[in-house]
């Protein structure tokens, strides 16, 4: 046998419904009769399932689960109106989409100094960037905090309208 099996309360409950293997079980007899414990937390269990079973069985009355099923149904139809409409948030996938140009042009010419291949075609020469220059310009940084603001407004918006939403359903309920 492993050493490596830990007895847990849901290992106990499957082997007190009879739901494990012959060799899952071997295991939890094993341990259950190095561990006083266990055994005592099995007891435990074994005493609930005859209390449970000692219960009365309800009938429920006519007509419970077409109620049930009602009340799912106009619930589901609530949530649907409450969702908001897809297809608004074509501003958060253009922003996606410039920032993922920015990054994959920052790659394409990290890319492009960084290998040489022989092309028997004269290529025109590209002019050398100097990237600090370019995060030094003040129009990339303010278009940077444009964006990171638009980003925060969005995400306001969206919060602001989830609170409205949760008030509304209060109200009705």
């Amino acid at each position: 046998m492993e050493n490596n099996f830990f007895l847990t309360d849901d290992i106990l409950w499957d082997y007190a419904d009879g739901f494990l293997s012959g060799e899952e079980k071997a295991r939890a007899d094993a341990c259950l009769a190095r561990h006083p414990e266990w055994r005592e937390r099995l007891e435990v269990i074994l005493e609930e399932k005859r209390a449970f079973r000692m219960l009365p069985l309800e009938t429920p009355k006519p007509g419970f689960s077409d109620r049930v099923m009602a009340a799912l149904a106009s619930e589901q139809v609530r949530m649907e109106a409450v969702t908001p409409a897809k297809g608004k948030d074509w501003i958060i996938y253009v922003i996606s989409a410039v920032f993922g140009l920015f990054i994959l042009t920052a790659l394409i010419m990290t890319g492009m100094q960084s290998t040489t291949v022989e092309i028997p075609v004269e290529l025109p020469q590209l002019p050398d960037i100097d990237w600090q220059d370019i995060a030094a310009s003040p129009m990339l940084q303010y278009g940077l905090y444009l964006v990171m603001t638009l980003l925060a407004l969005k995400v306001l918006d969206k919060y602001f309208h989830q609170r409205q939403m949760l008030e509304k359903l209060k109200m009705q309920g």
